[in-house]
């Protein structure tokens, strides 16, 4: 559908693969990963008494799968998370992605990117507001997502243009999480123009319908957002989005708060040397709740440092805050994340690590309040 050229433009909705790839004669290429890693949690349900720790064994395949046609780009790809606590059974987690995608390159001007997937997760206890039960909440949600775009790479203007669509359906734990099965479907479009050779202003217009299968939820609510801002690449060194504007959820229920508020999405990357690069990212979003109120006001923030000390060791510093005031009860929470982690190459195609990450919530309602500290030793291999 495309030309040669056109194969060195980032991917729209394709999975890019680790390592170097196993080739096979009809052109697919094959990239597999796999990571186990052996650690402690030392508060598994995230309570603010009655801590109960754990030692963890997680292993975590990877494997994507690429053909190239005429310029155009397929993948398939297979991610799985699986975690076992050796004193806490019940928190066991077996999570799998799956994941069809095309970027299809019709002109110069004209690209379309499309993806089709499965997702099999759970919501481990504490991560949510509902009632606490025995076992993780577990959902699965199939998923179709689409993005068009029109506009040459340089040109004056660029439209693009997306949707998408999940059904998340839970599977355990009904008497609660029956109220929260819900149809998402997202529609949005972007206009981009460019007014410096690698500066461009952006318009954002997007909304979001969340539809709650369940006939006694009040929760339906189609939820808005109305953003301008800038993109830029400036060099090798900085590039950044930055988008703020106006938020509105609407409730179907005529009853319910119609909250409206002003809202962010900023994301920046600095790259001072070739071997060190810092991220930011920051955003503000109203949520639908997760078992209590009517709804969140979110504010998060983060930070992330990786730096490279030689060929053969790095590591990573994150940090970051998420403010949440709720709507209808008399609660707001404070949680912060730090983590730090040591990497070293072992050969070409294998890497150990060293992780710690803390996390500590501060909330007005004191038996909320929690900290968790998870030590995690890996070892990454590329096959």
């Amino acid at each position: 559908m495309g030309s040669a050229s056109q194969q060195e433009e980032a991917n729209i909705l394709t999975v890019a693969g680790k390592g170097k790839p196993l080739r096979f004669q009809n052109g697919i290429f094959v990239y597999p990963t796999v990571t186990v890693a052996a650690g402690y949690n030392d508060n598994v349900a995230g309570t603010s008494t009655n801590e109960k720790g754990s030692k963890i064994f997680v292993i975590r395949p990877e494997v994507v799968a690429e053909l190239k046609r005429q310029g155009d780009r397929y993948t398939f790809s297979y991610a799985g998370n699986f975690g076992h606590y050796t004193s806490s059974s019940s928190d066991d987690f077996n999570h799998n992605e799956i994941l069809l995608a095309g970027d299809n390159y019709f002109t110069s001007r004209a690209r379309l990117g499309w993806g089709v997937g499965y997702y099999s997760r759970s919501d481990a206890r504490g991560s949510t507001d509902r009632v606490a039960s025995d076992t993780p909440d577990r959902w699965h949600a199939p998923m179709v997502r689409l993005v068009g775009i029109y506009g040459a790479k340089g040109a004056p203007g660029r439209i693009e243009l997306e949707t998408g669509m999940l059904q998340k359906r839970y599977t355990n734990n009904r008497d609660v999480t029956r109220n929260y099965d819900v149809d998402v479907t997202t529609l949005s479009g972007r206009f981009f123009y460019r007014v410096l050779p690698r500066t461009s202003l952006v318009f954002e217009a997007r909304n979001t319908w969340n539809d709650y299968i369940a006939s006694t939820s009040t929760q339906d609510n189609s939820y808005r957002k109305l953003m301008m801002g800038a993109t830029w690449e400036l060099s090798a060194k900085t590039t950044g989005v930055v988008k703020i504007g106006r938020a509105n959820k609407d409730y179907d229920l005529g009853s319910r708060n119609d909250p409206s508020a002003t809202t962010w999405e900023a994301s920046l990357a600095w790259s001072p040397l070739t071997y060190s690069r810092f991220d930011f990212e920051t955003a503000q979003d109203i949520m639908d709740s997760s078992g209590v109120g009517n709804f969140t006001d979110t504010r998060s923030w983060t930070a992330n440092w990786t730096h490279k000390w030689a060929s053969y060791v790095m590591s990573n510093v994150n940090a970051g805050v998420v403010r949440s005031d709720y709507d209808g009860i008399d609660r707001n929470d404070t949680t912060k994340n730090f983590g730090v982690g040591f990497f070293r190459e072992l050969g070409y195609n294998f890497r150990a690590g060293l992780n710690w990450t803390r996390t500590k919530r501060d909330s007005n309602i004191n038996n909320l309040d929690f900290k968790r500290n998870v030590y995690m030793l890996t070892l990454e291999a590329a096959l």
